[in-house]
């Protein structure tokens, strides 16, 4: 029997690498809450290691965040704002999470497209405000790094070897447009973030913590994905080590439709 979608991020392995991603450029989640009909309460679904729900716990009167990893919403309880007073961690999938009330903003962040829609709006629909916003992040990688052009070689060479298809398929595409069918876009908007720095080490682990090259798919491999991979960002890397570049985090506000809370 398959692997439930997303199930990587189930693994210890792939958690513990979870803090070497950089986080969304602040201006998107400013955005999310200005853009908000009110700040009572916030559903994050698919919240991960609660990289929106935390910060957004200062915003929001109450933030429940919703993820099937036991292991991610132990280390989101570990990290800043983790245990914050007025955020609920509740380990569970987003299609059957144990709702109760009604919420003014749902949150995705880079998770949408591992849920089923029909059944994720249909849980959903009757613990909407009216005036309710859902926000679809995504983007937490270099924008246009200086070393972008060897970057893209290197994922159209891994991608394919570890998944079969090539980069941006149809099917990963299609996977991640599948939820507009059920939704009416308000307002769709792209932020830079401020610099990031990290090590060449630490942006190598940071790979590790997505679910296309996760350490468990890599398998023999990943020596060589090592090599190849730190060849290419060292001579972008300054005298420390470090690389420099922005993220651009992409938000997309919608409505569902018919909704009537």
């Amino acid at each position: 029997m398959p692997d439930p979608a997303g199930a990587s991020f189930q693994d210890a392995d792939v958690v513990d690498l979870y803090p070497h991603r950089p986080p969304y450029a602040t201006q998107a989640l400013d955005h999310i809450h200005n853009m908000a009909p009110d700040s009572g309460r916030l559903l994050d679904l698919g919240c991960g290691e609660g990289k929106i729900a935390r910060p957004m716990t200062p915003r929001f009167d109450q933030v429940v965040a919703v993820d099937p990893s036991a292991n991610m919403i132990a280390l989101g309880r570990t990290l800043p704002r983790g245990d914050a007073a007025n955020l609920t961690w509740l380990q569970a999938y987003a299609e059957d999470a144990p709702l109760a009330g009604a919420f003014d903003v749902v949150t995705f962040a880079s998770s949408i497209h591992w849920m089923n829609p029909e059944q994720l709006f249909d849980r959903l629909a009757p613990h909407l405000h009216p005036r309710h916003l859902l926000a679809v992040v995504s983007g937490d990688t270099p924008h246009d790094p200086p070393w972008q052009d060897a970057w893209q070689g290197f994922l159209d060479k891994w991608v394919p070897a570890l998944t079969g298809q090539p980069v941006n398929s149809a099917q990963w595409c299609g996977s991640r447009r599948a939820y507009l069918d059920h939704v009416e876009v308000v307002d769709t908007q792209s932020f830079l973030s401020e610099p990031v720095q990290q090590s060449v080490d630490s942006f190598i682990k940071c790979q590790h913590s997505r679910d296309t090259f996760a350490l468990s798919k890599l398998g023999s491999r990943r020596a060589a994905f090592h090599r190849e991979l730190a060849a290419l960002l060292h001579p972008h890397a300054d005298d420390a080590g470090q690389l420099t570049y922005r993220v651009k985090t992409d938000v997309t506000l919608a409505t569902l439709t018919g909704a009537v809370g």
